[in-house]
């Protein structure tokens, strides 16, 4: 909440400090998170779905040129990813028209945005980094991967697990139990 934009008033006859809250600017300052939590839920989805499209042609693709079976499966669990996301992305913008345009309602759908965000966090390394990284732990051992290839490989999805996990502790989470905070406050009153 965006305390800046309270009033202060100063009740004599109890001699505590009060506060009136701007109604108006509270709901303005929620419906900008509620958009912003839009934004970053949309820009996700699409990301992800492009990116792993893109990257499952191009397995196809090498697949067609070098028939190993390996790529048309890598193809197959990108576009399955792809597919995923859209499905929930489906669901998650159909749901939307049940939330009310008032203020609890709009925090409601922030707090629903946000919980998105966290769930495909979740998802991207259960349904997402764990499978690809056992393929390609298989692949490489199939293949007889160079010690450079195992290092290069073993290290993006150590970092990806990492970066995953520290931007779902310290900026969806937080964001989340903020707004919950918010909530619980405003129903109080």
């Amino acid at each position: 909440m965006e305390f800046d934009e309270m009033q202060k008033i100063w009740n004599e006859q109890k001699g505590e400090t009060m506060y009136a809250i701007n109604e108006t600017a509270l709901h303005k300052s929620i419906t900008r998170k509620k958009n912003a939590a839009s934004k970053r839920i949309d820009m996700v989805e699409n990301w992800i779905s492009l990116i792993n499209g893109t990257v499952a042609v191009f397995l196809f693709i090498d697949a067609l040129d070098d028939p190993h079976y390996w790529d048309f499966v890598g193809s197959a669990m990108m576009l399955a990813t792809v597919i995923y996301i859209q499905i929930s992305r489906y669901k998650r913008l159909k749901a939307e028209n049940m939330f009310d345009r008032s203020m609890f309602g709009e925090l409601d759908h922030a707090i629903a945005n946000t919980n998105s965000i966290i769930h495909i966090s979740r998802m991207m390394v259960i349904g997402y980094l764990v499978p690809f990284s056992f393929f390609y732990i298989l692949k490489m051992i199939v293949i007889e991967a160079s010690l450079e290839k195992w290092l290069l490989v073993t290290g993006m999805y150590i970092l990806s697990f990492v970066l995953i996990y520290w931007e779902r502790k310290k900026m969806h989470i937080p964001r989340k139990e903020n707004l919950e905070v918010l909530k619980k406050k405003l129903m109080e009153e």
